[in-house]
């Protein structure tokens, strides 16, 4: 019978070691594949054009003990390929206690082999080496089976990284909600705002607000949102906006609540909830589009308090500046960002934050 525990035989006189740690799902599936035909270390490697470095190749490796490991990165180092028969035997000088099997592994897209260490003795056996060479194929064919699902998943994992990476750049908070209200997904932003319940908060994993009067336009809004067709290319995405009670008498909390596209549905994403802090949303997207236009920190901490809704006495008064000098600071920026009024001015910077956040249509709630 075939299979071998993954633990190391010890020499007289040395004491067993521990196998070499499976530690990724691709690693227990080789581990596995060791245990039932026999072998004493395996891993799935990957072809290369110009294999320079074989062993950063190889995925999924597993060994009982570090020998067999360390015959395992000699055969990557010797950068074999199996002959014409879709398989080859390999042993090496350094090596000369092991014998390795490299194998074809049958992938979509790219081509891998499935290289398997055993101990000579064990191949010694005539039944036994028969065994080996009728199961390895299919184990093979297993096996690429396993690594191209894995190498899916891992790209799927690292583009989900990266738009992570991006969204926890925004100071806008971004909640990921599914049908069933409970969230999949929440940048640093918004894990800020549920951390201090500072109008919104996690209850059994879903999202509410904090105020009671506040929960059922929520619930209300999120309904209606999510029972909107998910259909790719519609011309308009319909929105709901709403204003959230906070603790201690501050402004209230921004909640925007947008259809998820079709694609993010299908990954466990209904609807997108937006949440911003009025003293905080947007002012790092005011500072950047000033800077497009030449403006001076002065001029754009102008810019910043006439668009959170200040006046301009009231951005003077908080700048400590004479209203005159603020004047004065205004017209400046007219002339760099081509505008004539303070209300065009505000309608030019909303443009490009519309640009950067999508273009939503926005209802009262």
């Amino acid at each position: 019978m075939l299979g071998i525990d993954l633990v190391a035989r010890p020499v007289k006189g040395e004491t067993p070691v521990a196998a070499t740690a499976a530690t990724e799902p691709l690693a227990r599936f080789v581990e596995g594949l060791c245990r039932a035909i026999g072998a004493v270390a395996g891993c799935l490697v990957l072809d290369d054009d110009a294999p320079t470095d074989r062993e950063r190749l190889a995925h999924g490796r597993a060994a009982v003990d570090p020998l067999a490991d360390a015959a395992l990165t000699v055969l990557l180092a010797a950068g074999h390929v199996p002959g014409r028969r879709g398989h080859a035997w390999l042993r090496e000088a350094t090596m000369s206690a092991y014998r390795a099997l490299l194998l074809d592994t049958p992938m979509a897209g790219t081509s891998a082999h499935l290289l398997l260490v055993f101990d000579h003795r064990a191949l010694e056996d005539a039944d036994t080496f028969a065994q080996v060479m009728a199961a390895a194929p299919g184990l093979a064919a297993a096996a690429g089976a396993m690594h191209e699902t894995w190498l899916q998943n891992d790209r799927a994992a690292e583009r989900q990284r990266l738009l992570a990476g991006v969204m926890n750049q925004s100071e806008c908070g971004i909640i990921l909600v599914r049908a069933d209200h409970s969230v999949s997904f929440s940048n640093l932003a918004a894990q800020a705002i549920l951390a201090a319940r500072d109008g919104v908060e996690l209850r059994r994993d879903q999202l509410r607000p904090t105020r009671y009067q506040d929960a059922i336009r929520f619930q209300a809004a999120l309904d209606h949102v999510l029972a909107l067709p998910a259909e790719l290319g519609a011309p308009s995405r319909h929105s709901m906006m709403l204003l959230l009670d906070r603790p201690e008498q501050q402004r209230p909390l921004i909640a925007v609540i947008a259809p998820a596209a079709a694609e993010s549905a299908e990954g466990g994403a209904a609807a997108i909830v937006y949440v911003m802090r009025p003293e905080l949303s947007g002012l790092r997207g005011v500072e950047v589009i000033c800077q497009l236009h030449g403006l001076s920190p002065v001029e754009t901490q102008l810019v910043a308090r006439l668009v959170a809704g200040g006046t301009l006495s009231e951005a003077a008064a908080e700048m400590r500046i004479k209203p005159d000098t603020a004047r004065a600071y205004l017209k400046q920026v007219f002339a760099k960002t081509d505008t004539h009024r303070q209300a065009d001015l505000i309608q030019l910077v909303i443009r490009y934050q519309r640009a950067v956040r999508g273009d939503f249509l926005f209802h009262a709630a």
